[in-house]
C-alpha cells in the first residue's frame, strides 16, 4: 500500500508519545488534582492529538484490508479527518473561552497561527475528498496531529509556567 512505511512510523511515534506522557505524569508525581484549568486542557489535547495521529495512521490499513481501492481509501480517510476536526474545533473554542484568563502568553500568540494552519488542513481534506483522492493531502493530517502532540509533549517536559497576560 502506498505510504505504508510513513503511516507505520507515525503510528509508532504516536504510541511512544502517548506512553511517555503517562511516564512523565507518573514520575512527575502529577495527579488529576495537580492538573486544573488550562493545564488539564493542554494535557487532554496532547493525548487526543497523539491518539488521533495513531488512529488516522492505522485507518488506511483497515480500509486496504477491506479491499477498498486506493483513491477511495484516501478520500474516505480525508472525510474522516474533516468530520473529526469539526467537533475538535468547537471543543477547543469552548475551552479557550472557559479558561481565557489562565491561558499563558505563548498559547495566546500561537493560537491564531494554529487556527489558520488547522483551517488549511481542513480545506485540503475536503479537496481530497472531492477532487484529489490522493495520499498527500491525507498524510498531512496524521503528521499535523503528531507534530501538535510532540509540541505539547515538549511543553509538558519543560514544565514552562508563563505569567498570565492581562
Amino acid at each position: 500500500m502506498e505510504g505504508s512505511d510513513i503511516l507505520q512510523t507515525i503510528a509508532e511515534i504516536a504510541i511512544a508519545l502517548t506512553g511517555f506522557t503517562g511516564i512523565v505524569i507518573a514520575l512527575g508525581g502529577r495527579t488529576g488534582s495537580a492538573f486544573s484549568g488550562f493545564a488539564l486542557i493542554r494535557f487532554r489535547v496532547l493525548l487526543a492529538a497523539s491518539l488521533a495521529a495513531l488512529a488516522l495512521s492505522l485507518l488506511p490499513f483497515f480500509l486496504h484490508y477491506l479491499g477498498v481501492p486506493p483513491g477511495t481509501t484516501w478520500s474516505v480517510c480525508s472525510a474522516v479527518v474533516a468530520l473529526f476536526m469539526v467537533p475538535i474545533v468547537i471543543a477547543d473554542i469552548r475551552s479557550f473561552r472557559r479558561y481565557s484568563d489562565e491561558i499563558p502568553a505563548f498559547e495566546r500568540r500561537v493560537a491564531p497561527v494554529i487556527g489558520m494552519l488547522g483551517s488549511a488542513l481542513w480545506v485540503s481534506q475536503v479537496a481530497n475528498v472531492v477532487f484529489l483522492h490522493a495520499l498527500g493531502p491525507f498524510l498531512a493530517a496524521p503528521l499535523w496531529f503528531l507534530g501538535f502532540s510532540a509540541l505539547s509533549f515538549t511543553r509538558l517536559l519543560l514544565g514552562t509556567q508563563e505569567p498570565r497576560s492581562s
